[in-house]
């Protein structure tokens, strides 16, 4: 009984690692990103949403694209990429917001809070993801 339990436990572990409705990708040598989400409300997969979220950045100038971020919140999701004080590139997203300006507004505020510079003169990158998923 106790194997039953550990492998349930284990295959709903691995059931929610494997899902992913908004995925981020992100280049800090030349702060090109990009991402991977659920814009028409069908199951997507978090496998789907990787690939688009690599290819995404590779094709805006990626050189070194690394993971930055993922999430299954529905909503409107938001992402600055900017500068730090000392010249370095600077991301900083949210999700679940319940509006476009609401994501803007607070993506900013994080940008701000978290020591990136000139947050209101940098574009805000905006979408809506629904949170249907499938394996």
């Amino acid at each position: 009984m106790k194997k039953l339990i550990f492998l349930a436990i284990i295959c709903l572990f691995s059931k929610t690692q494997s899902f992913g409705q908004c995925v981020i990708y992100a280049c800090d040598q030349t702060g090109a990103f990009g991402s991977g989400f659920n814009n028409d409300n069908n199951p997507t997969t978090y496998a789907q949403c990787k690939e688009v979220a690599i290819k995404g950045c590779r094709e805006h100038g990626g050189t070194s694209c690394t993971f930055l971020y993922q999430s299954a919140k529905p909503g409107w999701w938001g992402m600055i990429n900017g500068k730090k004080a000392d010249g370095r590139n600077f991301f900083q997203g949210g999700d679940g917001y319940s509006s476009k300006s609401e994501a803007e507004r607070e993506v900013r505020k994080k940008y701000r809070a978290d020591g990136g510079v000139d947050a209101d003169n940098i574009q805000v990158y905006t979408w809506y993801s629904y949170s249907n998923l499938k394996n």
